[in-house]
């Protein structure tokens, strides 16, 4: 399969890496991770590329992805997949859009899958905090309307793996929010979830990722960053088998932070 790729922040070299475990072949970059012009528009409805990967600001994640869809490549994007639940919506109406969710591959993950007992009551515990400098906010992650805030750029990670295996949240609240830290709750039928996200840990306590389901503590990497797993292969994978994490599933992880950011106001 051959690829262009819109974005080379520093999630790129993973996809590289992947693409290039997979036998691959990347026939156009277009680096536009700093806003710089327009210019992928002509390169995805021009591009030899079967396939467009998204690794943009997450604020343009939407409109490559539709405009690679219907210039009628595949998509790969990674999450989240929009900042709107009804642009996610819109996308869920289209074929051969997948979202990276690397995390679903983790082998703990994949065991959790499996003992996981829709009839038991879970207390669960998400505690993500990081440190992030002046540069990280000069940028565009420190521009709430161009990233969403810590819950897309950071807390979406977990938030969907906890949907992704407990089930729906039936309800959903932040407490508190000053525009770096978030906390709150989050029910289900079968799980009571207290949840905290932040990009301003202290200097001395530079990142933290607690996941606790009923007093156990599950490691999902050691590593500052969870791109630094080696996961995003497998998302590779299943693309070539025309397998992958459709929006239809990525909505409900959108909708959630949506009502999160809501309850707040």
């Amino acid at each position: 399969m051959k690829y262009v790729v819109t974005g080379t922040g520093f999630i790129f070299k993973k996809h590289l890496q992947a693409i290039n475990q997979i036998g691959g072949e990347i026939v156009d970059v277009c680096d536009i991770s700093h806003g710089r012009g327009e210019e992928w528009k002509n390169i995805v409805k021009n591009s030899e590329a079967d396939c467009v990967v998204v690794l943009t600001p997450n604020y343009l994640h939407y409109e490559i992805a539709k405009a690679a869809n219907e210039a009628g490549k595949v998509v790969l994007c990674e999450k989240p997949l929009a900042l709107k639940s009804e642009h996610v919506k819109d996308l869920a109406g289209r074929e051969n859009i997948f979202v990276v969710q690397q995390l679903r591959y983790h082998p703990e993950v994949k065991r959790l899958e499996k003992q996981i007992d829709k009839n038991k009551k879970y207390d669960i515990s998400i505690d993500v905090s990081v440190f992030r400098d002046r540069h990280y906010f000069d940028g565009w992650k420190g521009d709430f309307e161009k990233s969403g805030g810590p819950l897309f750029t950071l807390g979406v990670h977990y938030f969907e793996l906890l949907l992704h295996l407990f089930g729906p949240a039936i309800e959903a609240q932040m407490n508190d929010f000053d525009g770096k830290t978030g906390k709150g709750i989050i029910k289900g039928a079968n799980y009571d979830c207290r949840w905290r996200v932040s990009v301003g840990a202290k200097i001395d306590d530079p990142w933290k990722r607690e996941f606790v389901i009923s007093g156990q503590k599950i490691n999902l990497s050691s590593k500052e960053n969870l791109a630094e797993e080696n996961l995003h292969q497998f998302v590779y994978q299943d693309l070539l088998k025309d397998k992958g994490i459709t929006p239809t599933e990525a909505l409900p992880a959108i909708e959630l932070i949506e009502k999160l950011y809501e309850s707040n106001k």
